[in-house]
This record gives structure tokens, sequence and C-alpha cells, in this order.
């Protein structure tokens, strides 16, 4: 009786246990992942740190990753995009061609790292098209939300000494993308300057 008693005993503790983790698991998920603030801690380094790579503004990266994905790691865009910084097949199909590295799975796009490093390699490879140009930001951006050969068919001017007017982005969707990626990029610039 006694043997029997101990064995209930123990596996009411082992459940218990169980139930304990889990629900500090849970607690801890949603103090991180529930939390904007959280979350960008969490991963702003390895926005820093493609940034420095890849030669591309910190503040744009983090204002990119917060206006696709508001830090989430697992975020999925409707049309497939994936991870923080919803990167595309075709983008990462591009970097692995370019950058001659092996194409990830697509469960690996979801780790913030590797997103971001693609993400960013991609704002960097965008900018290198339109570095010659007046508004290659706002093309680098277009670019990022509309993808590189819409931007270069529909909005790319003439002329490289022609400024783009963000009232010239005939999509709706993309125009107002590129003024909230600018607004955020000029919030993260002023909270690098004073905690740099």
């Amino acid at each position: 009786m006694a043997k029997r008693q101990g064995g209930k005993t123990l596996l009411f503790l082992m459940l218990f246990l169980m139930l304990a983790s889990f629900l500090l698991w849970r607690f801890y998920q949603s103090w991180v992942f529930d939390d904007l603030e959280q979350r960008e801690k969490l991963f702003a380094g390895f926005a820093e740190e493609a940034a420095a790579r890849h030669q591309v503004d910190p503040a744009l990266v983090k204002a990119i990753i917060w206006k696709e994905s508001r830090w989430l790691p697992g975020a999925l865009g409707s049309h497939g995009e994936i991870g923080l910084m919803q990167i595309t097949l075709a983008a990462v199909e591009d970097w692995s061609r370019l950058q001659k590295q092996k194409m990830p799975k697509r469960a690996e796009l979801f780790q913030p790292e590797l997103n971001i490093e693609i993400g960013t390699w991609y704002l960097s490879w965008t900018l290198s098209q339109w570095s010659d140009y007046k508004s290659a930001e706002i093309l680098q951006i277009a670019a990022y939300n509309a993808g590189h050969s819409r931007v270069s068919k529909l909005w790319r001017p003439e002329s490289p000494e022609l400024e783009l007017d963000l009232e010239q982005i005939s999509f709706p969707g993309t125009r107002d993308y590129i003024k909230q990626v600018l607004a955020r990029k000029q919030h993260y610039r002023k909270s690098i300057h004073e905690h740099p």
C-alpha cells in the first residue's frame, strides 16, 4: 500500500512540476513576445550587426523590421513572407545565388539572425541598384515593399538627378509604407543618438 501511495505522490508531483514549468514558460513567452519593447531588445543586436556588415543604416533596418513584423520572429505574411523582415522566397533565392550560400530550408528562415541577414542584404542590394539616384532611399524602401522590378518599371526617375516625390508612387499602400518606415527610421535614429 505504501508503494502505491508513493507512486501516486510521485506522479502527482511530476504532473504538478510539468504544469508549473508550462505556466512559467507561457508567462516568459508572453512577457517577451507580447511586449514590443522586449522583442526589439532581444533582436536589435542582430539588426545592428547585419547593418554594419552590409553598410545599411541600422535605423532603417530596425524601421523595416518594425513595419514588417513588429519584431515578431514567427510572423507570416499573407503572401508567404517570412519572419522579422518578412522576406520572400524570391529574395532568399537571390541572396543564395548572389552570395553563393546554400539555400536555407523554409523553417530556417524564421531564425531571427538569418532572417535579418537576408533582409538586410536585400536592402543593401536594392540600394546598390540606385546609389546614383537622388531618391535612392525612397527607391530602396519602395523595392523592399513592392519589389525591385516593379520599382524599376514604374517609379525610377528617368535621370538620377531627378527627385522622386512620394506622391509619384502610384500604389497608396507602398506610399504609406514608405512614409511609415521613414518616420520610424527617425525614431530609431533619435534613440541611437540618445543611447549609443
